[in-house]
């Protein structure tokens, strides 16, 4: 489709009942991503600033802010954003100012986590319409707010609003979604009040008046989740029944979304989900007659255009594919290239731990400004040994800089552990990243030399024979954890090994494929995790033991919502935790741990034992030392080692790949025309 018939890139011009309309520039809206890049007082920062301007940049029509809470006891996250003070005004104006130099509508979501909130974040007690605690955010019991107080939560709201517009934002969301303190009083999970606030609507009703009281000519909307989630939760057909009682007069859009804090599967939704998952129920909400916007697995150029075209929804409220690229818009509206959004959800998993990043974008959330990989001086020559998503990413760095780069690989493919997890049933759209990276390959002219296994030996000599400027070594290193039985026999394999000879594994499933019968899998990390899931799910029988206390402790929860239930439920497979093998006769295993008696338990291991790779951290003996002597006769260049293994991180592709970035911007900086240059390798650690 030619750029000025897309849909995607039609104007859309909001405002109802005589209220002055705003016009975004196209149907393309970032969704109110939390990314914990504010303060640990709610101000906004020149990262987070320089983040969403980017976005501006790249060609949204409008840019929304994260959740941002109204009041202080409402903060669900440590660097959340905030409207609960007017000191939070002037910082707010510098990014609505830089928004609309942009072009881009500046978009609020105000909200207040109600029983998602902890004292142990806000510092203060929550609160919340019944004392009914969260579980899934940290199990505090709520105060249970009386009528006044309440009263006083609808004005946080209205005054929250009033500072959006100083701040000049054009548009206001109200956050009814997700679990939050409006979604908790809809919810008979969260609601057992007898008051008039005990009715589902009347929370949301009152909040709706008296921000359009407060700002009575700006743009308002709502999101709103379509399902709640869990069984006692709010049913699609019961929240269509309570938006059919809001006042909608007073809104000018709905934005739906899905789920809850117990149903989080819905609201940052796994790769298993088809694309554009909601759009069966947006259709209930078209008989409001009022502007609708969506999100959920809107992650190409494709699903987008085709729920605009069927007026599934008006505009459309995106996420992560925004967040692991920018160029993701230009994607939609002219069909540039973009970095793919893999649904690994990282992003999400990471708001416990600190700022949100992403796997297949290293240059995010990594408390900086992203500064690009310098320049190298002309006629650059880069060498990069293993083909993961280290290496993979260290020589697309290194081509951009301007290098021309040989990577070398083992395998028949690039990709390692990456090319087999692409084919797992929980991680459908790792392909993507594998076809983007091909893409660049080709496009950055870097070559692949691939089923070349590479010693010093070879690799001293490739260096001489192309003068070569510098090394990367990517090639991982993890050893497997004590317990490991010994790898090598015919009934003991790598399950990496395992799976190349099992190609009906690896492939979509097959009408009269043949899959083992049984298999025993030792290690229940984020590998076997996938592993075991996908072949249960064929018919295998599984019987999965690890020393891990549980099922891939390396993974956030989102990351494993749907496989780790799904093995826990299934009767063909055993799961044994916490546990050591200490014996292997052939057909059975020994193994000992807390819940073993002393001599330890037999128990039957099926079919061959597939061994996984270890998550227990590494010595530093892997890192450097003893090889160190045969490195240094690579001809005087830079060496730099990328992996997981550089700073004993989990195995995990999103440290492999920002391992990767950070190598390479290693060696652009040393290679770059400033440098001074260098005659004595350096080296980081020891090729494996």
């Amino acid at each position: 489709m030619e750029q000025n018939t897309r849909y995607a890139a039609a104007p859309l011009t909001l405002g109802r009942n005589g209220r002055t309309p705003k016009t975004l520039r196209n149907r393309l809206a970032s969704a109110p991503m939390e990314r914990n890049y504010g303060t640990t007082d709610g101000r906004i920062t020149e990262q987070y600033i320089d983040y969403l301007v980017t976005r501006a940049k790249a060609g949204l029509g409008m840019v929304t802010t994260e959740a941002t809470y109204v009041r202080a006891d409402g903060k669900g996250r440590t660097h959340q954003l905030g409207l609960h003070s007017d000191s939070m005004i002037p910082g707010l104006r510098k990014l609505t100012d830089a928004l609309h130099k942009e072009g881009a509508l500046a978009a609020v979501e105000l909200n207040h986590g109600g029983r998602t909130a902890q004292a142990a974040v806000s510092g203060f007690k929550n609160v919340a319409p019944s004392p009914v605690p969260c579980e899934v955010a940290g199990g505090e019991v709520p105060h249970e707010l009386t009528s006044e107080e309440c009263d006083g939560l609808v004005e946080a709201y209205a005054q929250a609003a009033r500072r959006a517009v100083l701040a000049g934002f054009d548009v206001i969301n109200l956050h009814g979604a997700h679990g939050y303190l409006i979604h908790q009083f809809m919810s008979p999970v969260s609601n057992h009040r007898k008051d008039r606030f005990g009715a589902p609507e009347y929370f949301m009703n009152r909040v709706i008046d008296a921000v359009r009281a407060a700002v009575p000519d700006t743009i308002v909307g709502m999101r709103v989740s379509v399902l709640e989630g869990p069984a006692n939760g709010i049913s699609a057909e019961e929240q269509v029944a309570i938006m059919a009682k809001a006042h909608l007069d007073k809104l000018d859009f709905l934005d739906i979304s899905a789920g809850s804090y117990e149903a989080g599967e819905w609201i940052v939704q796994s790769g298993e989900w088809k694309p554009g998952v909601l759009a069966g129920y947006a259709k209930a909400y078209r008989q409001f007659g009022i502007p609708l916007g969506m999100a959920g697995r809107l992650n190409s150029p494709d699903i987008i255009e085709e729920v605009l075209a069927a007026g599934t929804c008006d505009f459309v409220s995106l996420a992560r594919a925004v967040h692991a690229d920018p160029a993701f818009v230009g994607g939609v509206l002219h069909g540039g290239r973009y970095r793919p959004c893999i649904a690994c959800n990282v992003c999400i998993d990471n708001l416990g731990l600190g700022q949100v990043t992403c796997t297949v974008n290293p240059a995010v959330g990594r408390s900086r400004i992203p500064v690009p990989t310098p320049a190298v001086r002309e006629g650059t020559r880069v060498a990069v040994v293993g083909a993961g998503p280290a290496g993979l990413t260290a020589a697309r760095e290194l081509a951009e800089a301007g290098a021309k780069v040989t990577v070398f690989d083992d395998g028949v493919r690039p990709g390692g552990q990456f090319a087999l997890a692409e084919r797992m049933k929980s991680t459908p759209d790792f392909h993507r990243f594998m076809e983007w990276s091909a893409a660049e390959n080709a496009r950055l002219g870097i070559d692949l030399e691939l089923g070349s296994r590479v010693d010093t030996a070879r690799l001293d000599a490739f260096v001489r024979e192309t003068a070569a400027d510098a090394v990367v070594l990517a090639t991982g290193g993890l050893r497997p954890a004590a317990g490991f039985p010994a790898v090598g026999s015919a009934d003991v394999l790598d399950i990496r090994d395992w799976l190349a000879g099992h190609p009906e594994v690896l492939a979509e499933p097959m009408e009269g494929a043949v899959m083992p019968e049984a298999v025993t899998i030792w290690g229940a990390d984020s590998v076997a995790m996938s592993v075991a899931d996908t072949l249960a799910d064929r018919g295998t029988a599984v019987l999965l033991l690890g020393p891990q206390e549980a099922i891939a402790p390396e993974s956030g929860r989102r990351a494993k919502i749907l496989a780790v239930p799904r093995l826990q439920a299934n009767p063909r497979v055993r799961i044994r935790l916490d546990s050591v093998i200490e014996e292997y006769d052939g057909t059975r295993v020994r193994v000992s741990g807390p819940d073993c008696p002393p001599a330890g338990e037999w128990l039957d291991a099926p079919g061959p034992i597939l061994v996984s790779r270890s998550v227990v951290p590494l010595d530093g003996s892997i890192a450097a030392g003893a090889r160190d002597a045969e490195l240094s006769l690579l001809a005087g260049v830079p060496v730099t080692l990328a992996g997981t293994v550089v700073d004993q991180a989990p195995a995990i592709a999103s440290n492999a790949v920002k391992s990767g970035y950070d190598a390479a911007q290693r060696i652009a900086v040393l290679l770059s025309p400033d440098s001074l240059g260098t005659t004595k390798p350096s080296l980081d650690g020891a090729l494996q």
